[in-house]
């Protein structure tokens, strides 16, 4: 796993994630509405977390099953723990806690019976939409007052901040 770099440390200069030498890039309106949005983005999940009552890492794991399934790839535990980033042994607690709050189910995988897969319960469903929905509509909503023109800017350079995610994710090329 990646060593994590606290801001103001030495970076490492063998490093392939050491950014270019120099100052940071100054920011503009844009860049700094995006920071904006990422800190109230998690300030949102936390609150969202102690509103339902359930750890974070607990929400965090409904909503990756949720997206699995709804992109038609149904996730095991195994894979949730990889999404989480942490231990099999942390997402395997997770998936026990969920299941035994009636939040998420195990089942049989479809195609090895070896596997399992996970799926959230209508019942845990319910209790995260309870919290989530409203935020959900307020984002949702976020658009009504953008031309056309506005929304496929706004569309645009949300697809390039997302590249730029990817761009930063993806494994450092061999040497």
């Amino acid at each position: 796993m990646a060593q994590h770099q606290s801001f103001g440390a030495s970076p490492d200069p063998d490093s392939p994630q050491t950014p270019p030498a120099g100052p940071a890039p100054a920011g503009d309106d844009l860049s700094e509405a995006l920071r904006d949005v990422l800190t109230l983005t998690q300030l949102a999940r936390s609150e969202l977390a102690e509103r339902l009552g359930m750890p974070l890492t607990n929400v965090e794991a409904v909503e990756h099953v949720i997206m699995a399934k709804g992109a038609g790839e149904p996730i095991g535990p195994v894979e949730l723990a990889r999404r989480l980033g942490v231990t099999s042994a942390a997402g395997t607690q997770s998936v026990n806690r969920l299941v035994a709050e009636g939040h998420m189910v195990r089942r049989p995988h479809l195609h090895d019976r070896r596997r399992q897969t996970l799926d959230v319960t209508d019942t845990g469903l319910r209790h995260v939409m309870s919290e989530l929905a409203p935020l959900l509509m307020l984002l949702y909503r976020a658009s009504d007052n953008l031309s056309e023109a506005e929304r496929a800017g706004a569309q645009k350079y949300l697809e390039n901040v997302a590249a730029a995610y990817r761009t930063y994710l993806a494994p450092p090329p061999s040497e």
